[in-house]
């Protein structure tokens, strides 16, 4: 009797455990459908999910309806980018202006977490510099050192990543709209994306399918939000990878601002390389 029952937990368990996967699967397909506005398909997936959760337990029912806050508040922000362009602003404004409407899917996600009183991020506080992190793959590796170090070899490495591409033109460090725009946009995106992804989503993860599974899952999921500003399934991948490691960096300390200090001089570069393009 005792082994019979010991199997049958067994059963659940795992049964539990692909349940959560299956769910994180979903949240990347919902992803590909939001970044192509393909809307109709997307809350066909989302219903489902609903009457899934009639029999669901209360940590999947808070998943749930964050992925349909956030692709709620994802059809607003877009709505909102319309109406932004319509504005009598220069291009530069309306860039910072477009990532400011991160605040939109940011504030549906964290209403529906509060209402099932829930902490929307675990992340909010001061963070532990010398908390260790290993490469490649944060919680081993080759190589481990502390979230300070690693953050001043990945400046390091980004920078010199960056160097082929950075061109003296880009650089009118003379010109105070450019200097403002790099400044503005690098804080907004950085600090907003971070709240959402690694605030948020990483947060809903982590509870939902523990650590490991939340870092690579958020971390992908970063990576397709950007199919939407036209970037390649390669480029995509790369932001996929960074997202990972924003992602472990997190946990790790403990705390977003380590990730948004990397997400911020990321940022910088790709401004001054033209990869983020500077139109007065």
């Amino acid at each position: 009797m005792l082994s019979e029952r010991m199997t049958v937990m067994t059963v659940l368990r795992r049964q539990t455990d692909v349940l959560r996967y299956v769910q994180l699967f979903l949240f990347v397909v919902i992803m590909i459908l939001t970044q192509n506005k393909q809307f109709y398909i997307t809350f066909t997936v989302l219903l489902a999910m609903i009457i899934f959760m009639s029999i669901a337990s209360i940590q999947t029912r808070v998943f749930v309806w964050a992925m349909i806050a956030y692709s709620l508040g994802y059809l607003v922000l877009l709505y909102g980018d319309r109406l932004i362009d319509k504005l009598p602003l220069n291009i530069s404004s309306l860039m910072i202006l477009n990532r400011g409407l991160l605040l939109i899917p940011i504030f549906f996600m964290a209403y529906v977490i509060k209402k099932f009183n829930r902490n929307w991020s675990h992340y909010v506080k001061k963070p532990n510099w010398q908390a260790k992190i290993s490469f490649p793959f944060i919680w081993k590796g080759f190589h481990t050192v502390s979230i300070k170090l690693f953050l001043l070899i990945a400046f390091f490495i980004n920078f010199v990543v960056f160097i082929p591409f950075i061109s003296i033109s880009n650089m009118n460090l003379m010109d105070p709209s450019f200097l403002l725009f790099i400044i503005f946009f690098s804080i907004v995106n950085g600090i907003l994306e971070e709240i959402l992804w690694r605030g948020i989503v990483l947060t809903r993860f982590v509870d939902l399918a523990g650590e490991k599974a939340a870092v690579l899952f958020s971390g992908i999921g970063f990576g397709l939000s950007h199919l939407a500003f036209g970037y390649s399934w390669f480029v995509c991948l790369g932001f996929a990878i960074g997202g990972i490691f924003y992602a472990g960096v997190t946990i790790r300390s403990g705390s977003l601002l380590p990730a948004i200090i990397w997400h911020f001089f990321f940022n910088i570069l790709m401004i001054l390389s033209g990869i983020i393009p500077y139109i007065g």
